[in-house]
């Protein structure tokens, strides 16, 4: 049968014929939307409005041509109506849902979703933390957003590939080094301290241990600075990559950013001289600047100490120019809020490497705000370095489910603070999302268990199938499944895998509502047994296919 797309595509192209044809006109642009009083309809057009002055017609002379258009060609239409000033409401045959329905029964939504993305490539950054201990709860965010991403991308076609870039050669893998070294010396009576800023979490001290026995007591600092580092670095992805796998997470490249220096960085300095985007500081020649006021940016930003180290700008300039070169159609990038500002003057300043029209088609950048934690009430005070956190294995383990964890914090955009209410994600009840959403396929799941081979019961008949199937809630839950392949395709083109979230509820409260009014199994009925459980069937599917998305369980029972 023919996509939702397809339908609404044909629509509008048929209803731009016949007012070219009517009014001697070149076809003009016509959009066919959901509806947004479905009292009037499914669907919605009010393309007739604008035209009115370019076709010199009134807008309701200019609907009703539409509407013809539209009642002739279609026989998934039921009625057509020109209302107000020149809307076009239409109503979807009801067989035309029943048979929707049915597809989706035996094969899921997937088949009906817009392949938007096939035939290209698409690279998703995220998480990308330093290598300097476990990760918190404001990298579960980023960690569950980044690969929500991905899959959403996925659903529509796209071939995507997930990179973490780690910064391997900065001051903060330093001060990690030099961290290790205090506790691995203090172990031995040196009453060395901490630097400044530098990390003091129970982990640094267990690492410390672990090295003394694998190395014994001979160390030196800073003689063996790179030995402490490589340690450090080694066991924080230990820690990451674990942490990771707790969420079902895994990456295909872990990109470092040692990697570029010097040469990719140096070539990347070059190619900003080339282009006269770099000045040598007045007072120490050795150090270069960016001028990023003349690209529009507020301010001019240091890329290369007088020490001859750079500093963050630069190396992620070179990365992204690397990115570039390997050729994929879209690339996203994830980060916190707080990198808003390197953000900014990444993309400015390839955009005059580049091409601002390149860099805007090809780079997409998502901001996360951060996460609070709350339990009874009270906000959990956070601090990484300080050691006082809360990492993605504690917040996993204490709620007991990683599919809890992943759906909520889907469940604000990305844009959005966050209050993570410990209490009420460990709820077995609608205050928890996840559970709501789960609760509606394992009782469907249950439903199904009750009938020996409900495969068999699945209706092909769209015209028996709808006749069977004749109360309002039951065709208003066809009507929400018919919507969702379409608002799959908007989500990945928004990028915004929060609006699967909103679809889950939706469709699981549709069918609440539709449980607690109809008896699915009538043993003195089996026509209209048959009806529902096909509609059962449909629902089942569009749970599971939206959750896959998520990356979370779809359980047959609770």
């Amino acid at each position: 049968m023919k996509s939702p797309l397809q339908i609404r595509t044909d629509m509008a192209f048929a209803m731009s014929a016949a007012l070219a044809e009517k009014f001697q006109t070149d076809a003009p642009s016509i959009e066919v939307l959901p509806s947004r009083n479905l009292s009037f309809g499914d669907l919605a057009c009010s393309s007739a409005m604008p035209l009115a002055g370019k076709l010199k017609r009134s807008p309701r002379d200019i609907a009703a041509v539409m509407a013809e258009a539209v009642s002739n060609e279609f026989p998934q239409v039921e009625k057509v109506s020109v209302d107000g000033p020149g809307f076009l409401n239409i109503t979807l045959s009801g067989e035309y849902l029943a048979e929707f329905t049915a597809v989706v029964a035996s094969g899921g939504i997937g088949q009906f979703i817009p392949s938007g993305g096939k035939g290209k490539t698409a690279l998703v950054e995220f998480v990308s933390s330093n290598p300097t201990g476990p990760l918190t709860v404001g990298h579960c965010r980023q960690a569950v957003l980044g690969d929500a991403v991905s899959r959403l991308l996925e659903a529509v076609g796209w071939k995507v590939e997930r990179e973490y870039y780690f910064n391997d050669a900065g001051r903060q893998m330093e001060r990690l080094a030099e961290s290790l070294a205090a506790r691995y010396l203090n172990i031995l009576g040196d009453p060395m301290e901490i630097p400044e800023g530098g990390y003091q979490g129970g982990y640094i001290k267990a690492w410390a241990s672990d090295l003394r026995e694998e190395k014994g007591d001979s160390l030196l600092w800073p003689d063996q600075k790179d030995l402490f580092r490589e340690y450090a670095a080694k066991r924080a992805f230990v820690l990451i990559s674990d942490d990771l796998k707790l969420l079902g997470i895994t990456f295909d490249r872990y990109f470092a950013e040692s990697e570029l220096i010097p040469d990719a960085v140096e070539e990347a300095i070059d190619l900003l001289g080339e282009k006269g985007l770099t000045y040598r500081d007045h007072e120490d020649p050795r150090k270069i600047w960016l001028k990023l006021t003349d690209m529009g940016r507020p301010d001019d930003r240091v890329i290369m100490r007088e020490d001859g180290t750079y500093t963050y700008r630069m190396p992620d300039i070179a990365y992204h120019l690397n990115k570039f070169r390997r050729g994929y159609d879209l690339m996203v990038d994830i980060f916190g809020s707080d990198h808003i500002d390197t953000c900014k003057d990444v993309e400015t300043t390839l955009g005059e490497l580049l091409g601002k029209d390149e860099v805007s088609s090809r780079l997409r950048t998502i901001l996360h705000q951060f996460v609070t934690l709350v339990r009874g009430g009270e906000k959990i005070k956070m601090s990484t370095r300080a050691g006082n956190f809360v990492t993605l294995r504690d917040l996993v383990d204490e709620v007991g489910s990683a599919d809890v964890v992943r759906y909520i914090f889907l469940t604000r955009r990305a844009e959005a603070h966050m209050d993570f209410d410990l209490e009420a994600a460990g709820a077995e009840n609608e205050e928890n999302p996840v559970f709501y959403v789960q609760y509606a396929f394992a009782r469907i799941a249950g439903i199904l268990r009750k009938v020996s081979d409900p495969e068999a019961l699945l209706m092909s008949d769209p015209a028996g199938l709808f006749s069977l199937l004749t109360g309002e809630r039951e065709r208003d839950l066809m009507r929400l499944l018919e919507t969702m392949p379409l608002r799959v395709s908007a989500a990945a083109a928004a990028l915004e895998p929060h609006r699967i979230t909103d679809l889950l509820a939706e469709v699981a409260r549709a069918f609440h509502g539709f449980y607690q009014h109809h008896r699915v199994i009538d043993p003195d009925d089996d026509g209209t047994t048959a009806a529902r459980l096909t509609l059962c069937m449909a629902v089942r599917s569009t749970l599971s296919d939206l959750l896959k998305i998520l990356g979370v369980r779809a359980p047959e029972k609770m």
